[in-house]
């Protein structure tokens, strides 16, 4: 006999916490650090066998030397998370339509709309402006804390790092679509998808941003990071499609991290840059006004669950 759920007595799904809440989470955050540092040992001990060849040098030496192979992470560290990306993404993936196919809350694709999708990424754009103030707080605040400065002085290093990048192909083939569409398949997908299974959409936002700001472990880029990271959760919930916030994630980190990076050379072209992500702090507040208002309700419980069969 089918048994299906009455819209009328069961307007939401009911939310269950279990050991995959938690632990489906930190098994694709432990995947995803393992892989990433796996393909970085395999391609740095290629290129050192490559190396050793061609200018007939040992390669131990290049496994002996902790500054080249820093040197050599840095230098290479694009073309290192486009790989590791190419092969987390299928995983992703997989999992991600499996579980769709037990619990369609699991992995939101629904179509999107042309408005979301502009109101989202004039959002995120505005959350820039907000990183800006954020930084310039900061660079104040280093003259007199010793602890933020040496923090200053590791994001400065990091950031330099792909601001000298020679291939602008591995530039913004790496920043602006491989990593945004990782991060958005194991954030908002992976982790908020689980978390809006057990608790309150509004908690699975928070903790899935919390989460994303720690794992970027550099303490500045986290404490900026947790910003974006609550739009994105947010624009995922209010859409119900995973593209959103990765359109998103593909503007932020052009308008943010490449774009900046192309135009290094050019401090009037940084500044209006500048300008425009201050202004649209206020079109972004605006933005996220006509998303709360029009978001997305969530699709019937028989909708969302399968028919079962007693």
């Amino acid at each position: 006999m089918k048994i299906n759920a009455d819209t009328h007595d069961l307007q939401q799904p009911p939310r269950r916490f279990s050991w995959r809440t938690v632990v489906v989470p930190l098994a694709f955050l432990a995947i995803h650090f393992v892989l990433s540092n796996m393909v970085a040992f395999a391609y740095m001990a290629i290129f050192a066998v490559i190396q050793a060849v061609r200018n007939n040098m040992d390669v131990s030496a290049f496994f002996d030397d902790p500054a080249m192979l820093n040197q050599l992470m840095e230098s290479r560290i694009l073309v290192i998370t486009t790989i590791s990306g190419a092969v987390i993404i299928p995983i992703c993936l997989v999992y991600l339509h499996l579980a769709k196919r037990r619990d369609r809350r699991a992995y939101l694709t629904e179509k999107i709309k042309p408005t979301q999708v502009l109101a989202s990424v004039a959002a995120i754009i505005g959350s820039l402006g907000l990183i800006n103030l954020w930084i310039g707080l900061l660079t104040v605040l280093q003259e007199q804390m010793p602890l933020i400065r040496d923090w200053m002085d590791e994001y400065l290093d990091s950031v330099n790092a792909v601001s000298t990048e020679d291939n602008y192909f591995w530039l913004i083939f790496g920043i602006c679509l491989v990593t945004p569409i990782v991060e958005e398949l194991i954030f908002r997908g992976v982790i908020q998808g689980e978390l809006r299974k057990a608790m309150p959409e509004w908690a699975a936002i928070i903790i899935q941003a919390v989460v994303f700001a720690v794992y970027h472990l550099q303490p500045i880029q986290s404490s900026y990071v947790l910003l974006p990271g609550l739009l994105l959760g947010f624009a995922y919930a209010s859409s119900r499609s995973i593209w959103v916030p990765i359109i998103m994630h593909c503007a932020f980190n052009f308008l943010g991290g490449v774009l900046p990076a192309l135009l290094e050379d050019n401090e009037a072209a940084l500044h209006g840059l500048a300008i425009v992500q201050f202004g649209f702090i206020l079109v972004g507040a605006m933005a996220i006004a006509y998303l709360l208002i029009n978001r997305r309700k969530p699709a019937a419980c028989h909708q969302i669950f399968q028919n079962e069969e007693l």
